[in-house]
C-alpha cells in the first residue's frame, strides 16, 4: 500500500510494483525504467516529466491489454485483466512512452489522463466510455 506516497525524482529502475497500489503517489521526475507497474493502481498518481522507457504497464498486446479488476483473473497471455489502471493520472512531459504504452494509455486512461499524454489520442479509442 503506497497511497499517496512521495517518490518524486526517485530511480525507481527495474522495481517490481505490480499489485502496488499508488493512488495519488507523486512519481514526477523517477526513472521508472523496465519497472513492472503491471496490476498496480495509479489513479490520480502524478507522472509529470517521467522516464517510462521500456515500464511495463500490461502484459500481452496492447490492443488485448484491460485494466485489472477485482472479479476477474488476470490472463498474462492474451493480456487481459493484466494492466494497471490510470484514470486520472497526469502523464504530462513522460519521456520514453511506446507505441504500445502510449495506445493502452489512451484506450484506457480516460478524459483526464488522455488530455495529459504526449501526442494526444487521436484515432484511439476511450475505452473507459459506454
Amino acid at each position: 500500500m503506497l497511497v499517496q506516497a512521495n517518490f518524486m525524482d526517485t530511480d525507481l529502475r527495474w522495481t517490481e510494483l505490480s499489485e502496488a497500489n499508488l493512488t495519488e503517489a507523486n512519481l514526477q521526475g523517477c526513472n521508472l525504467t523496465r519497472a513492472n507497474l503491471s496490476r498496480s493502481i495509479l489513479r490520480s498518481a502524478k507522472l509529470r516529466h517521467t522516464d517510462l522507457t521500456r515500464t511495463r504497464l500490461f502484459y500481452g498486446p496492447a490492443q488485448n491489454a484491460t485494466p485489472r479488476d477485482r472479479i476477474h483473473p488476470p490472463d498474462y497471455s492474451t493480456g487481459s485483466q493484466t494492466g494497471a489502471i490510470i484514470e486520472q493520472a497526469d502523464f504530462t512531459d513522460v519521456r520514453g512512452l511506446s507505441e504500445e504504452q502510449h495506445y493502452y494509455c489512451c484506450a484506457w486512461g480516460g478524459p483526464q489522463t488522455r488530455a495529459t499524454i504526449p501526442g494526444g489520442c487521436e484515432g484511439i479509442p476511450n475505452l473507459l466510455e459506454p
